[in-house]
């Protein structure tokens, strides 16, 4: 067996050395590794860290398990990565007990060689004119109205540009094959087809390193779409992390966190432009400081938080003619009302995940009433919602307006869930958390039956920390955990496991999380049908199909061999059975939550490790280099 697998190392080798000269196969691990690796002996660790404190109040603050440190080890050959409490890993930690399930976690693949998933695929030349102008026309009706980084008809003078001279600009033509790999992914995603995506960003990365990032406008927005490019291709190699405070510190340099204004001598284009691209550097900063619970890097009070104007691509250039405001429909408008929503976003990441909880003399007004303040956050966030602009009707606005929804309901969920402000949240809290959290899922599913969900890795992590929380909060609220419908939950599950199986074709983690997450609801569901009690041997037929469901629930819950949610039959007789719940006597809902651990509240027999959940999500082959 030995002398088979060194021949066919040697073999596979020999083709990396015909193929891809330039890979050095040196680089690899030792055989000492590679034995370990072979044997399944390595797994990745998560080190619990909890460094001793010097007050009892700042000690007991840090023993809180919302306040938990998780350090996960992304890779063999790297250090741990810091993953804070916004990002949700709370949860995974809470739903972490004391068994394991062999058959989920184990060690991830070896990591592909980078050069050699680079050379998967050459770089593309420019597509026919009438082709090219469609996969533009895809990336701004969606991602540049979240993302407004660049000025149409700025860009379609350089679109021409390139195809009727030999325009060699690195930074005009780095947009333009960036904006052609981003159309691209979002066309063959919608079309289920495979198309030259990477092919068109590696077209562009032939450009980068001849631009100028640290000090031009034009710089700051190739930064920009490299980042959005890296957040939905797992096939970039780019780290994230450093990538955002890059634009920060490109943003800051060029002084786009002050409002200058036409007063001082530069143009309404430049104006809102620098405005826009401010917005956006900002917004970014707190969506992934957010989900990887991170600290914030440009912080709130440095800037002056002024709004872009009202006004399309085509209206800044005309703005003060009689015209210039004849469109009833802006999609400008969604991008500004996402960047408000990214206001909201930093004041509960200052006051409710700030790690140190004693309010220093130079900063704001300590918050008096956290639980008055996280109310009146809530009102906010539900007037942000009651507010979203109205489309003119086209999938493409109703598309954006689906996912400004998405992202309400996603912040709602950390203002709601624990938090190192709020470590145990009241009841009604958690009920409006897991309202959010389905409400998110029925969504992410309509984008996603409608094929115009685009994956990436935020929705990635969006479709699992809404799966989290559902679970979380039926297994912490006594009444919630009474009053959930079998069938409800289990088809809150097939939607996150259909979603996370179409996103495993992107990501590999997704599949894994998947697995684990089935397994977590057929835990939770058993758990459910135990505590209904054995059914009587007559049911009242409108009882009946409720009770169809459960057996078929208790027979998945049972099975030792692994099925998808979709098996069980979740067809409509059986889901519009009535049912109204037997309400039990339970313990207040403080004692519930006064235990030592909230990990003690659930049953060993339940064991799942949804740690490993959190380090696929972060410890892909490409994320573990993207998220640092």
């Amino acid at each position: 067996m030995e002398n088979f697998l060194s021949d066919r190392v040697k073999w596979l080798e020999s083709i990396i050395h015909e193929k891809c000269p330039y890979v050095d196969l040196s680089q690899g691990p030792n055989c000492e590794n590679l034995k370990t690796v072979l044997n399944g002996e390595s797994t990745p660790v998560v080190a619990q860290v909890e460094p001793g404190a010097s007050n009892p109040e700042q000690s007991e603050s840090r023993a809180a398990p919302s306040h938990e440190i998780g350090l996960v080890s992304l890779g063999g050959s790297q250090d741990p990565r810091y993953i804070g409490p916004s990002s949700g890993y709370f949860l995974a930690r809470v739903m972490l007990t004391k068994g394991s399930s062999p058959g989920i976690s184990g060690s991830r693949d070896m990591a592909f060689p980078t050069d050699l998933i680079e050379t998967v695929q050459s770089a593309a030349s420019l597509p026919a004119r009438e082709i090219a102008d469609q996969i533009c026309d895809a990336f701004f009706e969606s991602l540049h109205a979240t993302y407004p980084v660049l000025h149409r008809p700025t860009f379609d003078r350089v679109l021409d540009k390139m195809y009727t001279l030999q325009y060699d600009d690195p930074a005009a033509c780095f947009q333009v094959y960036m904006v052609m790999a981003l159309g691209t992914l979002v066309v063959s995603q919608r079309l289920k087809a495979i198309l030259p995506c990477e092919r068109y960003g590696l077209s562009a990365l032939r450009y980068f390193d001849r631009i100028n990032v640290e000090n031009s406008l034009q710089g700051l927005q190739c930064l920009l779409l490299l980042l959005i490019f890296t957040l939905h291709n797992p096939h970039v190699r780019v780290n994230i992390w450093h990538l955002n405070y890059q634009a920060i510190a490109a943003a800051v340099d060029l002084g786009l966190q002050r409002d200058v204004t036409t007063q001082a001598g530069i143009s309404l284009l430049e104006q809102e432009m620098r405005t826009r691209i401010f917005w956006v550097v900002f917004m970014m900063d707190r969506i992934i400081a957010t989900t990887m619970g991170r600290p914030i890097g440009l912080r709130d009070e440095a800037c002056d938080l002024r709004l872009p104007r009202m006004l399309d691509d085509m209206d800044i250039m005309t703005a003060g003619s009689p015209h210039s405001h004849s469109s009833a429909f802006k999609p400008i408008a969604y991008s500004i009302h996402l960047f408000r929503l990214a206001k909201l976003n930093s004041e509960i990441k200052y006051v409710a995940n700030s790690v140190v909880r004693q309010t220093p003399v130079y900063a704001y007004p300590a918050v008096i009433d956290i639980y008055e303040w996280q109310a009146s956050m809530l009102e906010q966030i539900n007037q942000w919602e009651e507010h979203i602009p109205t489309g003119d009707g086209t999938p493409a606005t109703q598309h954006l307006e689906t996912a400004c929804r998405i992202q309400g309901h996603t912040l709602r969920m950390v203002l709601l869930r624990p938090s190192p402000a709020i470590p145990k949240p009241t009841r009604e809290a958690l009920e409006k958390c897991h309202a959010s959290a389905r409400e998110s899922l029925k969504l992410l599913n309509k984008l996603y039956v409608g094929s115009a969900l685009i994956h990436s890795w935020l929705t990635f992590h969006a479709v699992v920390l809404s799966t989290l929380s559902i679970l979380y909060c039926v297994k912490m609220v006594p009444d919630l955990r009474q009053q959930t419908d079998v069938a409800e939950l289990m088809s809150d599950l097939s939607i996150s496991s259909s979603i996370l199986s179409a996103t495993g074709e992107h990501w590999s983690g997704a599949r894994r999380c998947r697995d684990t997450l089935d397994e977590l609801g057929r835990s939770t569901i058993k758990d459910l049908l135990a505590q209904d009690g054995p059914a009587p041997a007559r049911e009242p037929s409108r009882r009946r199909g409720r009770a169809t469901v459960q057996r078929q629930a208790a027979a998945a819950a049972a099975s030792t061999t692994p099925i998808s949610l979709s098996d069980v039959d979740l067809s409509t007789d059986a889901i519009n059975g009535v049912f109204t719940p037997m309400i039990e006597p339970s313990a207040f809902f403080d004692d519930f939550l006064g235990n030592d651990s909230f990990a003690n509240c659930f049953p060993d027999e339940s064991a799942t490790n949804i740690d490993e959940i959190v380090r696929n999500m972060f410890q892909d082959d490409t994320t573990a280099t993207a998220f640092g």
